[in-house]
């Protein structure tokens, strides 16, 4: 696939129901998002940069704490709600490879979630140092490793139903390797100074809710466009068993790995 065939299909995937991905999925990462606006020091005044912002969920939570925030991501449906919640942020669509900005403007720059997606994850890495000030702070997270987190089930649920080539941009543990952040963290001249793991669970209040925030993902998209989606929740159902209480409430315990570096 090439690369703007790969960047279409992502953006087409993400475009699926921003809604629920906004309202249900999202939010589930609200203590990681707040972690990494800790440890960047994040408060009033601070030009802050959410790369891959999705729906500006982090971005809004770095705007209630007086920072001024601007968000990045290819998909415009996201962007629209990103507006909504910020009005007073800057939302722009591009590309994590290609940041749609000029060198030197933030103080802080964050994405969670976000460059395992990117067409070439060292170049957004370089990309993200690039938009920095001198002495700027990178922040960034991923999943860790695929065996430590029980939402990789449910991913492998979705993923089993599709066939479609290896390269079509969905790579949700491209850098979940122990050293994958840091090392591409380096790689684009920054020097680490933390580097983390917290623990999350995401918790729904029953099997439709999380089948709806599984759906509203990549992964989601990528699997009923390819079987439907009656198939995809069918196997979202099966794969959730193990992890509902008997009240029928969802628990879904994921483990994520941070990296904090400074610009020279």
């Amino acid at each position: 696939m090439s690369d703007r065939s790969a960047v279409s299909e992502q953006r087409e995937l993400w475009s699926s129901n921003p809604r629920d991905w906004a309202e249900i999925a999202e939010p589930q990462n609200h203590k990681l998002f707040d972690e990494l606006l800790d440890l960047t020091g994040v408060g009033p005044g601070t030009r802050v940069l959410d790369v891959a912002c999705g729906s500006g969920y982090a971005a809004a939570l770095a705007a209630a704490r007086g920072a001024e925030v601007t968000g990045v991501d290819i998909t415009p449906a996201l962007l629209e709600i990103a507006r909504e919640r910020t009005p007073n942020g800057t939302f722009l669509e591009g590309e994590m490879d290609a940041l749609p900005l000029p060198d030197s403007q933030f103080d802080v720059v964050t994405c969670v979630n976000g460059f395992q997606f990117a067409l070439d994850p060292a170049t957004a890495f370089a990309e993200a140092a690039r938009v920095l000030v001198s002495r700027g702070r990178l922040a960034a997270a991923t999943f860790a490793e695929p065996e430590r987190n029980e939402g990789t089930a449910l991913h492998l649920a979705m993923k089993a139903l599709v066939d479609e080539p290896a390269d079509d941009g969905y790579a949700p543990y491209a850098l979940s390797s122990q050293d994958g952040l840091s090392r591409a963290l380096k790689g684009a001249g920054l020097r680490l100074t933390d580097i983390g793991e917290t623990a999350l669970a995401w918790t729904y209040p029953d099997t439709e809710t999380t089948a709806r925030a599984l759906l509203a993902s990549a992964g989601g998209a990528r699997a009923s466009r390819a079987v439907g989606e009656r198939r995809v929740r069918e196997a979202i159902e099966a794969a959730v068993q193990p992890f509902r209480d008997p009240t029928g409430a969802v628990s879904i315990q994921n483990v994520f790995r941070h990296v904090v570096g400074v610009k020279p």
